[in-house]
């Protein structure tokens, strides 16, 4: 069991801190953008479709790593004075919730996703990049933050079970 945690936790982390580089395409995309628009009078077709998909991949793909790093949104006024076996069991309860969501994103985001790539679904831009490929990596991206959710779950459920986190 430990085994599986570490590489649901590892992919996440990996897949998290890649993503990250496509906010380094972005800023140098939107650097030149601003520089071809203000500067020569010349501005970009590309810039803001490209700059938009990878914006939306980055902000997708980051889900799990939030996750795993405890960096989405709790409420903490009451959730940090609750023992750890209490913070698990609002966790364990939760999740139910976060589950049913996640399946449903999954679930709804493939059926679009296999719409989209039988049609061969471009946006309606100038460039008109295809939009399936962003579409699937929105069914992967909630399919990993699903797996990091039930990681959490089974280390939650150690907490109440056993009075100990499962690493």
């Amino acid at each position: 069991m430990k085994r599986l945690l570490s590489i649901v936790d590892s992919s996440s982390d990996w897949v998290g801190k890649g993503a990250c580089f496509m906010v380094i395409i972005v800023a140098v995309s939107m650097t030149i953008e601003v520089v071809s628009r203000y500067g020569f009078n010349q501005p970009t077709a590309w810039v803001w479709d490209v700059s938009e998909q990878l914006g939306a991949a980055f902000y997708m793909l980051g889900g799990a790593y939030a996750l795993l790093h405890h960096a989405h949104i709790k409420v903490d006024v009451l959730y940090t004075r609750f023992p750890l076996k209490m913070q698990a069991i609002a966790d364990l309860v939760t999740s139910l919730l976060f589950f049913f969501f996640c399946i449903v994103l999954v679930w709804k985001g493939a059926e679009l996703a296999w719409d989209s790539t039988m049609i061969l679904e471009v946006k309606n831009s100038l460039l008109a990049p295809p939009l399936y490929p962003l579409r699937w990596l929105f069914v992967v991206a909630c399919f990993l933050l699903l797996l990091q959710g039930a990681a959490k779950f089974i280390r939650d459920l150690g907490i109440v079970i056993k009075g100990e986190e499962i690493a």
